[in-house]
């Protein structure tokens, strides 16, 4: 990819905006433990970006992936459990998770915690809202 597309993805991706009237987003679904039950939580609380490799290629899709968090709060380990499609969202995937730092919940005891998270990467929509709407919609379909 050549420097002046990384530009134009990654102004479009902070904006939301992928292409005239067309908006990319994510969502994160915690599985197991749910968000309220986690020894673990992501420190920043933001929408995820879209990862650069997708949004390059038009690509939309969902990822289950088993996260182990360490004692310390580190990341351990991220594995790819089903997608669709396929074998694509692995690696932007895991890129995205690799990127969180973790925090303690609130009167948790540190210990190494199992999590499985969902994240849809969705595109299209006229507004940033619908894509959102959207994203929400395909959470509710199987990843499988």
């Amino acid at each position: 990819m050549n420097y002046k597309n990384l530009l134009f993805v990654t102004y479009f991706l902070s904006t939301g905006v992928l292409a005239a009237g067309n908006y990319a987003s994510v969502e994160l679904t915690h599985l197991n433990p749910t968000n309220a039950e986690s020894t673990w939580l992501r420190e920043k609380q933001f929408m995820p970006r879209y990862p650069v490799e997708l949004a390059m290629k038009g690509i939309a899709g969902c990822g289950i992936f088993k996260v182990i968090v360490d004692e310390s709060g580190s990341t351990e380990s991220i594995d790819l459990i089903s997608s669709v499609p396929k074998k694509v969202i692995s690696e932007p995937g895991t890129k995205v998770i690799k990127d969180w730092d973790w925090t303690l919940a609130d009167a948790n005891t540190p210990i190494r915690e199992e999590k499985l998270l969902r994240l849809d990467f969705c595109m299209g929509g006229s507004t940033a809202e619908e894509s959102i709407s959207k994203c929400k919609q395909q959470a509710n379909m199987a990843c499988e």
